[in-house]
């Protein structure tokens, strides 16, 4: 061993020197950069791990999501439809309902039409017959002015008028 270590010129104090430098070297490492860089691959580890367990989550909430988005889907076609069909049996019952009330109404104007017709009617026939008596009492009056003598006439225009109109 005497001659390894005066063929390599080594000195035992300057070797323990060095292992001493090197512990010291190697702890200081160690402790400023080991140690840190070993602490924030963990936190990091720790933040994929949680980031790919939050992807996971959300994958199966957009899933969820789109199971729920169908289903509300599908009951707004089944709501449509429901409103669709009370609208259309609305619509029907609200024509039916005007129908029924312009029937109404035209048979309400069709039997006031036949009372004002019945009054015309009426009204008619009391000037006909005023006509009448009028044209009947001046043709009797010519005829007879021409028969009897004068002031004789007059009273029997006047009994034949008040026969006539009663």
């Amino acid at each position: 061993m005497n001659e390894l270590i005066t063929t390599f010129h080594i000195d035992w104090k300057l070797m323990i020197a060095q292992i001493v430098n090197f512990g010291l070297v190697l702890g200081l490492l160690y402790w400023l950069a080991a140690k840190p860089l070993s602490k924030l691959m963990k936190d990091r580890t720790k933040e994929i791990t949680d980031g790919l367990d939050n992807a996971q989550i959300a994958k199966t909430e957009v899933l969820n999501a789109n199971i729920k988005k169908e289903e509300i889907i599908r009951e707004g076609k089944e709501s449509a439809k429901q409103i669709i069909s009370t609208s259309a049996a609305d619509g029907k019952e609200i024509v039916k309902e005007a129908k029924d009330k312009a029937n109404l109404e035209k048979e309400e104007i069709i039997k006031q039409a036949r009372i004002d017709a019945e009054k015309e009617k009426k009204n008619a026939d009391e000037q006909v017959r005023k006509d009448a008596a009028t044209l009947v009492s001046d043709g009797v009056r010519k005829v007879i002015e021409g028969y009897v003598e004068k002031g004789k006439g007059e009273d029997i225009i006047k009994v034949m008028l008040n026969s006539s109109v009663r």
